[in-house]
């Protein structure tokens, strides 16, 4: 039976699959065509060449990331619940079966070696992120749900930390204990930061 979904949607989910093995910056039009089992011009006639693929792989996957962790935090009413949804939503994303490496921060690391353009939709995609901590940390300081002497980028740059360490968890020693750690470490930097 074939695929139902359009032929461009089956392209970027493989390539998304494919990414998790190989990289992005070293998925070729020639391997990922392969495995949709197209041709190149076929595939080529989708994109156009490498730059707009790993745009296109790169924005599928900042749309995922939307979907299934900030929106649901957004719909949160307060400032530290969304906090906490963005933390809890963010570890079930990292700890997504199989656990694979999260295509964003995947193609953030790989910056160097991809396109320009693609490089520039994963560093602002990056970017977008972690300044959506800092403005709600500075709004939950205004708000006095948090104390004054917290500093928002720090803030922002733990909470980074705690998924970055989720991730190489995860791989390392599993799931389950990642799950547990994260959730936990998520939790205690958010009480150190509320107001006493």
């Amino acid at each position: 039976m074939s695929d139902p979904r359009p032929t461009r949607d089956r392209i970027i989910t493989t390539a998304l699959a494919e990414m998790a093995e190989t990289g992005l910056a070293s998925l070729s039009i020639g391997q990922l065509a392969k495995a949709c089992n197209m041709s190149k011009s076929g595939l080529f006639a989708h994109f156009g060449g490498q730059e707009a693929l790993q745009c296109a792989v790169i924005e599928a996957a900042i749309e995922q990331f939307r979907v299934q962790v900030v929106e649901p935090a957004r719909q949160q009413s307060g400032t530290i619940s969304r906090l906490e949804a963005l933390g809890e939503n963010w570890t079930e994303w990292l700890l997504r079966t199989p656990v694979r490496p999260c295509p964003i921060l995947q193609a953030a690391f790989e910056a160097p070696a991809l396109t320009l353009a693609a490089a520039k939709v994963a560093r602002e995609a990056r970017i977008g992120w972690t300044g959506w901590v800092e403005r709600l940390t500075k709004l939950a300081i205004h708000e006095g749900t948090f104390s004054d002497s917290v500093d928002p980028a720090d803030f922002a740059f733990r909470f980074e930390a705690t998924g970055l360490g989720c991730q190489s968890w995860a791989v390392i020693q599993g799931r389950g204990e990642a799950r547990e750690r994260t959730h936990a470490a998520f939790a205690a930097l958010i009480d150190s930061a509320r107001a006493s």
